[in-house]
């Protein structure tokens, strides 16, 4: 192979290598979950590319399974309290699903009783005109 296509291949590894890097090091800092689909999307890089780089893989696979608070390399108070708020958002985000869940079980509930309540009314017409 020609020595220029070895160099241009090296130099397209090594900036995949430290976009992929960056990329990790930003999602962990953000408290972002960390997936190999997250990472090669936010670096521009593929899936395979992560799972070839061993160093990348285990650096993945380590965050992926680290809880969050641990995440952050060196936690500041800016850090806790860009983590409480997130958590607080979270935490409300999380209720206003709930909410919206319970409201619409309660209405595909009420739909369901009115549907029964309409299939009972034709099984009686039904009844009353077979006789």
């Amino acid at each position: 192979m020609s020595e220029h296509l070895i160099r241009a291949a090296k130099s397209r590894h090594d900036e995949a290598l430290r976009c992929a890097t960056a990329a990790l090091q930003q999602m962990a800092e953000e408290g972002e979950p960390v997936t190999f689909a997250a990472v090669a999307r936010r670096a521009g890089v593929s899936t395979d590319f992560l799972y070839n780089a061993a160093d990348l893989r285990s650096k993945i696979t380590d965050l992926r399974t680290a809880p969050l608070v641990q995440r952050t390399a060196e936690p500041t108070t800016d850090g806790e309290s860009s983590s409480s708020s997130a958590i607080r958002a979270l935490s409300s985000q999380l209720k206003a699903e709930r909410r919206r869940h319970q409201e619409e079980v309660h209405a595909l509930q009420a739909a369901l009783a009115t549907a029964h309540g309409e299939n009972l009314h034709l099984r009686r017409r039904l009844a009353q005109l077979e006789d």
